[in-house]
């Protein structure tokens, strides 16, 4: 019966640790990162009453073996490692683990391991938890932004956080352009090709006339009226400004938007275009020839007139009449001219970006691309073009024009076909470096019909500036916000797995110690080789289940109060042989 009494001892024992850990897991309910644990129990030693019999041929078959327990003990306390709720605390330097892992921490120079994200900067910049003051460990970054995840972490590898400290400028080098460049910009027209015939037959009464449209570089449209009138034949043809071997002459006048530009007719001394050797062309009063081209540019020559005034704020447009395609046969009179340019959206694109000289001083320069025709030897494959200036503080610094320079190119994709790399360079007064060189990269720069968005989207200089925030990414990865805008990797968080985290020993404080049974830390960052995300501005909540611990709870109360009705009952036994004797 001392067997009876001392088995339900060891059970009121192993109930009572059982009660302990359930206790101590409801005081933890609102622990941040706390695991709850759990008890699993197995019976002690048994006495053999009787040994087990093997099967005895030809007689009895085989016994069982006949045995009494002594008791329960504890088989194990394990850890439940299930992922907490995580909750939002709006604090940067609050981090939780999303998945496998624990955050490194030193403590008096010994790495321990903690689930518990509540970090904040003490008062050297280092990364702590400011309850226990043990350090957070990671990778530091160099002052380039580097990061060997390849280093060993040992308890020297705190993350250091110096907000307040400076950055020194840094000399622009290079400035990229991003966005579009409308396709269906307006294209200035610059001439009007004439073809047809003007009559050997016609009549001196006879008036040919052709209508052609053309456009200002705003892309507004301006008819403009060619007519011949007039026409002599002889063979050959003299007079005042005649040239020789002339054959043909009619005069031309030219209305732009039904505004007399060009006349011959008309007493103002401009050039009739003549017929000589099968081609027509104009000549000055001294007889000599001026070629087949008209100028509408404002020009005081014999085959210039007029430009054509612009609309809407447009500058005034000059037009080349060309005639040297026109014939001079017995067939009937027929002109028709057909000019280059279009309308659209405007061909103007503006832009700008501060670049910064050696001392940190800001140089804003403003970049201008101007829609143009593709020109003569443009790159293979070329169908657009856009010519570009760029200025600063009202002086150029650079042009496509610019010796190794050149203007956009675009393709028939949209994309560059020449002009990716070009250069600029900016003149400092102030005592910086002077002048220094800046490379415009434009390979991402399309041309498509839709809106222009150009911009220089980046840069990579920066002026002085003092760190005044931080954020850690999802990857653990620090980067530091300056005041001049600047952002630069400060640090890496480190991040420790084990084959067996169950088997981490508890050492107080929300961390845990490695154990013969956890296996080796494996450490690495965040969101990789297994290791879970990081959740910046959120804390794991505790994952003690209040509904099961409440149940365990009564459930171990009444296996507490059985195990202590086998000691009172055993002890009525007991006390019932004692009265034998009476």
């Amino acid at each position: 019966m001392l067997q009876a009494m001392f088995a339900g001892v060891s059970g009121m024992q192993a109930h009572q640790t059982r009660m302990n850990t359930i206790g101590n897991n409801i005081s933890n309910v609102n622990t941040v990162g706390f695991k709850t644990q759990r008890v699993s129990f197995s019976d002690q030693l048994s006495l053999s009453v009787r040994s087990a019999g093997s099967p005895i041929k030809g007689s009895n078959g085989g016994v069982n073996p006949a045995q009494v327990g002594l008791g329960v003990q504890i088989g194990s306390i394990d850890s439940l490692n299930t992922q907490g709720n995580l909750q939002s605390t709006g604090k940067g330097t609050d981090l939780a683990i999303q998945g496998n892992g624990f955050f490194m921490v030193s403590n008096n120079g010994v790495v321990e391991y903690t689930r518990d994200g509540s970090f904040d900067l003490d008062s050297n910049g280092i990364l702590v938890n400011p309850a226990t003051g043990v350090k957070v460990l990671g990778y530091q970054a160099d002052l380039n932004g580097k990061v060997d995840v390849t280093a060993p972490i040992t308890s020297a590898s705190s993350i250091q956080i110096p907000l307040g400290t400076r950055s020194d400028a840094k000399q622009t080098t290079r400035v990229g352009a991003l966005g579009n460049l409308d396709a269906a910009a307006a294209l200035l027209s610059t001439k009007i090709d004439n073809t047809g015939n003007l009559s050997k037959s016609a009549q001196s009464t006879d008036t040919v006339t052709s209508l052609t449209t053309v456009y200002d570089f705003l892309g507004n449209p301006h008819v403009v009226q060619t007519s011949f009138t007039n026409p002599v034949s002889g063979s050959p043809l003299t007079g005042p400004g005649v040239p020789n071997g002339a054959s043909a002459a009619w005069d031309v006048q030219i209305k732009a938007d039904n505004v007399p530009v060009y006349d011959s007719a008309g007493g103002s001394g401009k050039s009739k275009i003549y017929q000589v050797n099968n081609k027509w062309i104009f000549a000055d009063a001294n007889k000599n020839p001026l070629g087949s081209v008209l100028k509408l540019d404002g020009g005081a020559s014999k085959n210039e007139g007029t430009s054509i005034t612009g609309t809407d704020g447009a500058p005034a447009l000059s037009i080349d009449l060309n005639f040297d395609q026109m014939t001079n046969s017995l067939a009937a009179s027929s002109v028709a001219g057909s000019a280059d340019g279009n309308t659209g959206s405007s061909p103007n694109w503006g832009c700008s970006i501060q670049v910064y000289d050696s001392l940190g001083v800001g140089h804003l320069v403003s970049f201008k691309y101007t829609h143009e025709h593709l020109g003569a030897n443009p790159p293979i494959g070329a169908t657009g073009r856009w010519d570009w200036v760029a200025t600063e503080n009202g002086q150029q610094v650079g042009s496509s024009s610019d010796t190794g320079n050149s203007p956009l190119y675009f393709g028939s994709n949209g994309l560059l076909v020449g002009g990716v790399k070009q250069n600029l360079t900016v003149s400092p007064t102030d005592g910086a470096t002077s002048p220094f060189p800046v490379q415009v990269d434009n390979s991402v720069l399309t041309q498509l019909a839709k809106e222009s968005s150009a911009v220089i989207g980046s840069q990579d200089g920066y002026t002085v500036g003092t760190l005044q925030n931080f954020t850690i990414s999802s990857g653990g990865l620090i980067t530091g916000v300056f005041t001049s805008g600047q952002s630069r990797v400060l640090g890496q968080m480190a991040i420790a797995n084990f084959p067996n985290p169950g088997g981490l020993e508890r050492g107080g404080g929300n961390r845990l110690k490695e154990s013969p049974n956890s296996g080796g830390a494996q450490v690495g960052i965040a969101d990789a080789g297994g290791r879970g995300k990081i959740a910046t501005g959120y804390l794991e909540l505790s994952n003690v289940d209040l509904s099961t611990e409440f149940t365990n709870l009564i459930i171990t109360e009444r296996g507490f109060q059985a195990n202590t009705r086998i000691i009172s009952v055993v002890d009525g036994l007991l006390q019932d042989v004692i009265n034998l004797k009476r």
